[in-house]
């Protein structure tokens, strides 16, 4: 289909922003961008003026979020679908509510922007909500690990792992919605359904999620990593510094 669309990016990060262009750009000529802009209130005012085919819309924003301006948009008739764009997917079941056309988790790949577009021109007309809600609930629980703990379970997807310790015979998650798990398992044992291309083990306790690794100095053998909530330093061994320089 050759349609030409119009759209804008709303996010308070200007690095999302350019980001998000340059991958539409890469991907799907089609979609113009006609307008960004950094906060919730700028970017209704923008809706409003461009009458946009889709919104690229961040949820965590300073001040008014993502969805106060959803809400915002349901009092106008201006045909725009909603793509919510944010790092944290538990968000994805209350963009249902707001009618998103799709939920895009940070970093945005090119490949989930060319299959929401391929889709959007596809369809190109409103998606039942049940249908809404069944593929959004899919694209959440997918991948997801039912881990034990000392009184039950929780249902973790890996991605979600910043890094684990061991602490005797069991050990701790740590997510990257600022909670912590303990685990009646082994590190070795978790590291077994982890896969393997993503964590690695650093030192005799610690293995790392490596989509999380912000640096490795070589001299101090100190590993830094980062997630929008936390920052973490850790001393690797020599294996695990070795294992590192091979990255």
């Amino acid at each position: 289909m050759n349609t030409a669309f119009t759209s804008v990016i709303i996010d308070d990060e200007q690095d999302a922003i350019d980001g998000l262009r340059q991958v539409l750009q890469q991907v799907t000529p089609k979609v113009t961008v006609v307008g960004t802009a950094r906060n919730a209130q700028t970017g209704l005012d923008l809706i409003i003026d461009e009458h946009p085919d889709l919104i690229f819309l961040d949820v965590n924003m300073p001040g008014h979020d993502g969805f106060w301006l959803a809400d915002k948009l349901k009092h106008f008739e201006n045909g725009s679908d909603i793509i919510f764009v944010t790092a944290y997917d538990e968000y994805a079941i209350k963009a249902i509510k707001y009618s998103a056309f799709d939920f895009l988790v940070k970093p945005v790949s090119p490949d989930d922007v060319q299959n929401s577009i391929l889709r959007y021109r596809k369809l190109h007309q409103p998606e039942p909500m049940a249908e809404k809600l069944q593929r959004l609930t899919d694209y959440v629980n997918q991948a997801k690990l039912k881990l034990n703990t000392l009184y039950g379970f929780v249902m973790v997807s890996p991605k979600d792992i910043v890094y684990s310790q061991a602490e005797g015979a069991y050990c701790r998650i740590f997510l990257t919605n600022g909670k912590e798990e303990l685990l009646s398992l082994h590190l070795k044992l978790l590291e077994e359904k982890l896969p393997s291309q993503t964590f690695l083990r650093i030192n005799r306790s610690t293995t790392i999620n490596l989509d999380y690794l912000e640096s490795f100095n070589r001299n101090t053998k100190t590993v830094t990593l980062v997630d929008v909530l936390q920052h973490y330093e850790f001393v690797a061994s020599h294996t695990g510094a070795r294992k590192l320089k091979q990255i």
